[in-house]
């Protein structure tokens, strides 16, 4: 796959059109999982496609081609559903699809917020809420760390504190998506 990534960053069209072949099933499934009509996920797919070979040149390895290429789809669904969202609302009023596709697309951007806001936390901090969320108790999160539980626990106090702090905007963030 290198190989072909690399001739597709020189500009080979067959290279262009193995990758095509490649992503585009796991791509439409991609889209149509917040996207119903086939034809619209197509014209998504195909946009960023056009999009990437543009930016052919930018691609270093198939993980940086994969990571581009699902970002670019979400963008890019997100941006179409956005664009025609009244219209989707009024067709479907009481239509448990639409209110499904909406909860979907929220509980990403919801789940991304998060992400990012755990991103930025100190390495240690990090670590213990990682585990925490795993599922793990303040012992064996001392244990595993080999720091003590009082660690553990002002740490986890700390983290959860930034957290509020930098998602105290999401419940407005998810508000203004859904509007």
């Amino acid at each position: 796959m290198e190989e072909i990534i690399q001739r597709f960053r020189e500009g080979d069209q067959r290279s262009f059109e193995k990758l095509f072949w490649a992503f585009f099933p796991a791509g439409r499934r991609f889209v149509k999982t917040f996207l119903i009509e086939e034809e619209a996920a197509d014209d998504i797919l195909q946009e960023v496609f056009i999009q990437m070979w543009n930016k052919r040149q930018a691609f270093n390895n198939e993980s940086h081609f994969k990571a581009y290429f699902y970002k670019s789809l979400r963008n890019n669904t997100i941006k179409r559903i956005t664009r025609n969202k009244h219209a989707l609302n009024l067709d479907a009023v009481g239509n448990e699809e639409s209110d499904d596709l909406f909860m979907k697309i929220t509980e990403i951007e919801f789940n991304r917020e998060i992400s990012r806001a755990v991103s930025q936390l100190p390495e240690r901090r990090r670590q213990i809420i990682l585990l925490s969320m795993t599922g793990m108790s303040a012992d064996q999160i001392a244990d595993a760390l080999k720091i003590s539980i009082n660690t553990v626990k002002s740490q986890k106090t700390k983290a959860y504190s930034s957290l509020r702090e930098e998602l105290k905007n999401i419940n407005s963030f998810i508000f203004l998506f859904c509007l």
